[in-house]
């Protein structure tokens, strides 16, 4: 028998936790279990002409599961008409209460009324301010409910005592927004204590505040809940809400097999949360102890270390798809990645034409199963999905059973059950195809961040192969209509404004994958070693004889450090929470700390070479300085500010990688119908080519500042529609600066 489950991604905690607890259960009932990945009811609308989880028409599965908390409607009653009629089997809800149908639903009424006591009572906290999500979200309204009653409860017993809500996203950049929001209408007077209605608000509420360097904030406490391994790792600890997942998805899969075996069920089946004081809260408490069973264990360096080889091979696995022309280059790093993460399973199939609904068919272009695999991509295999669920995968792990196993007489019957997750590519709205992988837990996040490479991959592929071939076409009509001059110098104007477009969404796509490389990196990485440093922390004072670690406790303190700047580097987080000009004036001021600090990350250091003033010790103090003068608000689109970001960014990289400037000078200036943005240093500039006889030195750095930094501002710069100037000398140092009409923002 076979089961379904639909949820979001397996790419954070909180899913993969109920996946494993799913999976472990389905097993033990030796049932078949496929995980579909990013079908939803948010947008789902019953006039649209489409179907909510489209895929229930090729699984073939006599239960399904659904993760209602992350997948769910936002108000209660919104899509049940069309899921009576979609559902005709067995169905359980996880998180979320389903009306009609047996629901999962953890009980956070004590634990949430108990941090609010250990709050106001224990802390003496009296001004809360509570950051939520979506205002009408079911996970939202109950956590809001007991906040609200909570105040309200006990304001006659603590004077003064009062509660703001605002309300947002579950994720780290609406917590960011949120909050900014909040301190700039109250800039003197912040909360005593911020309650969030999830852990990645609160880790986001937490990384404003860094940001910021408010003093009167900076040591405001944080509240979460969930318990993601996040919070856990954070410095301070998390003080948060823990949920049972994994015993979630258990009881969710014996739940549907009563139903499946026509047993009675009750319709609300409740689970205990708990309540973990940490030290965000402003406890001092010795949180991370064995006794402490969700704490990980920093101790566990082949954990760490399997993370990281994976997340080396996510990266390698990206870096070779951006190069590749074709989908037969694919092959070679794909199967690559896949033999590194020990993927048993694979098919990637890809729709022969993108579509905004999930296709019935699709071409199968590369399988793998076991120790064989087949790329078909010159000649793709049309698969019908009803077929390829009901049949192709269960015919293949049916073959690989009895190669393992010859002497069961039929294997269908007496085999292990297996469980396939489905993840669809797609860019924007398009649905480009799918893959179906069987694969360790601990890969599931990788898979993830490869089918978004692969995905990319794909559409870049579509656009450049649309581009050849209306370049060929466009070749065909200028040879047949030389005479109209005309019309063909429109055609090449339209062609030129496609090719712009063209670049602009493989730059766009680039960004992308900087950003998914950025979130691993600080996500995975930046905790571990963080993990890593409070280890060693403790044992400085348990273990005397080892003189060597306080330094390695400095080293790591320092490697976390560059770790944390080189993701904030690969995509600057502030710059959609807080805007252009913070986000510059960040960028500055970081440039001057880590200079004078001598700290060498994000690529920026210095030359070494004593010239202009630099210390020739190898380290140079820069001041770099900036200033705006227009509105508060930048006039131009994200993208827009990004590419200015970048090309700012890039600039002064230069002026201290290469120019051993101590003196930089960023100017932004909005007139009435030009943006400027002007990079002025006062290092050693560039030598021109057409200079008399330059030294091999001159030479050196004329290439290396001629190269890809430069390209690259250009290309920005085009992309904006800007005048780009550019202007040095080895006398008067390097001014890059960029004009922008404001008819074009």
């Amino acid at each position: 028998m076979r089961i379904g489950l639909f949820l979001d991604n397996l790419d954070e905690e909180y899913q993969i936790s109920v996946y494993k607890g799913i999976r472990a259960e389905a097993a033990a009932l030796a049932l078949d279990l496929i995980c579909i990945q990013g079908e939803t009811l948010l947008n789902y609308r019953e006039d649209s002409g489409g179907k909510p989880f489209p895929s229930l028409e090729f699984l073939s599965a006599d239960g399904i599961l659904i993760l209602t908390s992350v997948i769910g409607t936002r108000t209660a009653s919104a899509p049940m008409t069309a899921l009576r009629r979609v559902f005709n089997i067995p169905v359980v809800s996880i998180g979320n209460r389903l009306l009609d149908y047996p629901s999962i639903v953890v009980k956070n009424k004590e634990s949430m009324t108990l941090l609010m006591e250990h709050l106001i009572e224990f802390h003496g906290y009296r001004k809360l301010l509570y950051l939520g999500g979506p205002a009408q979200h079911p996970d939202n309204l109950s956590r809001e409910h007991i906040f609200r009653r909570t105040i309200n409860s006990l304001g006659k017993k603590f004077p003064g005592l009062e509660g703001k809500v605002m309300n947002g996203e579950f994720h780290q950049t609406s917590a960011m927004m949120m909050l900014r929001e909040y301190m700039d209408a109250n800039p003197n007077a912040p909360p005593e204590v911020i309650v969030a209605a999830s852990d990645n608000i609160a880790l986001g509420a937490l990384e404003l505040l860094r940001v910021r360097q408010e003093p009167l904030w900076s040591d405001c406490p944080v509240t979460g809940f969930d318990d993601i391994d996040q919070a856990s790792r954070e410095i301070p600890a998390l003080t948060t809400i823990r949920q049972p997942l994994e015993e979630m998805g258990k009881l969710a899969v014996k739940t549907l097999w009563d139903l499946m075996q026509c047993k009675e069920t009750s319709q609300i089946i409740h689970v205990e949360s708990e309540l973990k004081i940490r030290n965000s809260c402003g406890c001092k408490v010795q949180w991370k102890s064995r006794d402490d069973a969700n704490v990980p264990d920093h101790t566990d360096g082949g954990t760490a270390n399997r993370s990281e080889y994976n997340m080396q091979n996510v990266s390698l696995l990206g870096q070779a798809l951006i190069t590749v022309n074709s989908p037969e280059e694919m092959l070679s790093p794909l199967r690559f990645f896949l033999t590194n993460l020990a993927v048993k399973t694979f098919y990637l199939i890809l729709y022969p034409t993108p579509l905004e609904q999930i296709g019935k068919k699709g071409n199968l272009i590369y399988q793998k199963t076991g120790n064989k695999e087949f790329f078909t991509a010159d000649h793709p295999v049309t698969v019908d999905m009803t077929d390829f669920f009901s049949n192709t995968i269960i015919i293949k792990a049916v073959t690989e059973r009895t190669v393992t196993h010859p002497a069961i007489p039929n294997p269908a019957e007496f085999s292990e059950p297996h469980s396939w997750c489905v993840y669809y590519l797609r860019s924007s709205k398009e649905y480009l195809g799918l893959i179906v992988y069987e694969a360790p837990d601990r890969v599931h996040p990788q898979m993830c961040n490869a089918a978004i490479f692969l995905a990319n991959t794909v559409k870049r592929l579509q656009i450049y192969g649309d581009e050849k071939e209306q370049s060929l076409r466009l070749e065909q009509e200028v040879a047949l209509r030389t005479k109209d001059l005309t019309e063909t110098y429109q055609k090449l104007r339209e062609e030129v404004a496609r090719r712009t477009a063209v670049e602009a969404e493989v730059l766009r796509i680039s960004e992308m994958e900087r950003l998914r490389f950025s979130m691993d990196l600080h996500d995975d990485i930046c905790q571990r070693l963080a993990g890593i440093s409070m280890f060693c922390k403790s044992l400085i004072n348990s273990v005397s004889s080892h003189s060597f670690l306080p330094e390695l406790f400095d080293l790591i303190d320092e490697t976390l450090i560059r770790t944390r700047r080189y993701a904030h580097d690969s995509f600057p987080m502030e710059l959609d929470a807080l805007g252009l000009k913070e986000a510059l004036s960040a960028l500055c001021h970081t440039v001057t700390k880590q200079s004078s600090c001598g700290i060498n990350t994000g690529g920026i250091h210095a030359s070494g070479k004593n010239a202009g003033g630099k210390n020739a010790g190898g380290q140079n103090a820069c001041r770099c300085v900036f200033s705006w003068s227009g509105p508060e608000k930048s006039p131009f689109s994200p993208a827009h500010d990004l590419n200015i970001y970048r090309i700012v960014q890039e600039a002064l990289q230069n002026a201290v990688k290469h120019a051993a400037a101590n003196q930089i000078q960023v100017t932004v200036h909005s007139g009435r119908k030009i943006f400027t943005v002007t990079v002025s240093d006062n290092g050693v500039g560039i030598p021109r080519p057409n200079e008399e006889e330059p030294g091999p030195a001159e030479m050196t750095r004329y290439i290396k500042g001629g190269g890809l930094g430069l390209r690259s501002m250009r290309y920005r710069a085009h992309q904006l529609g800007a005048e780009y100037i550019f202007e040095s000398s080895e006398q008067e140092g390097t001014r890059v600066e960029i004009r922008i009409s404001l008819k074009n923002g």
